[in-house]
């Protein structure tokens, strides 16, 4: 089998999207420059503006990484399907280990990002940047109407009482996780945050149709394997 031989790579991509995901976290992206994306990478600046443009195209990229590796954990949490008390549970408790930097994807030698990229990334935007401020606030409003979906299904399917206001609920829980990023990038541990979430259910216990003691043990779609 003849190899061609092609032009080498500088660097993987998709790790340097990672390493600049992990760079524009940390640092938003107003802090961040292009000094130290590069020094992230390892790559020449030259280098970088070939692989990404400028530096709105690699936060736009880096971005669309984080919502599709980092972010979508917790949503898939709460699309699990486990009845509306454990999903919602399970997705406030990975956002939490998430937002406090323990998801493992920082890459060598960089910070974990605390907090959350998409509410972090846009404080302090300048409005010649609003881009990227109207870009995040679309990511965020998508995360609420998620979030007020899975509780109308829930309502849908009997397990939240008809009379609930399911709108206001997701409101509530938008804004608990809002708070818990900004909490989470203010240094506030780990376990403190985890303390929270049993507070946090508390509204949602209060619309249940049917009382959490009273509740039938939850049968998970996906059976588990034999040993």
């Amino acid at each position: 089998m003849i190899r061609t031989r092609g032009r080498p790579r500088s660097f993987d991509r998709e790790q340097a999207l990672q390493q600049a995901m992990q760079v524009f976290w940390s640092k938003g992206y107003e802090g961040t420059t292009m000094a130290d994306l590069t020094e992230a990478i390892g790559v020449k600046a030259p280098s970088l503006y070939a692989a990404f443009g400028d530096k709105n195209a690699l936060f736009r990229e880096a971005v669309d990484f984080y919502s599709r590796t980092v972010s979508a954990g917790p949503l898939r949490e709460l699309q699990a399907g486990n009845g509306i008390y454990e999903d919602l549970y399970a997705m406030l408790r990975a956002s939490v280990q998430m937002y406090s930097g323990k998801g493992g994807v920082a890459g060598p030698g960089l910070p974990a990002g605390r907090g959350c990229m998409v509410v972090i990334s846009a404080i302090n935007c300048a409005p010649e940047n609003a881009e990227h401020s109207d870009d995040l606030s679309q990511r965020r409003h998508k995360r609420r109407n998620e979030i007020r979906a899975r509780l109308q299904q829930a309502q849908r399917d009997g397990e939240i009482r008809a009379d609930a206001d399911v709108t206001a609920l997701g409101d509530f829980y938008t804004s608990f996780l809002n708070g818990m990023a900004l909490g989470a990038r203010d240094g506030v541990s780990n376990a403190r945050l985890a303390a929270t979430l049993q507070h946090a259910m508390l509204p949602l216990e209060s619309v249940l149709a049917v009382r959490r003691s009273e509740a039938p043990p939850v049968r998970r779609k996906a059976a588990k394997k034999a040993a």
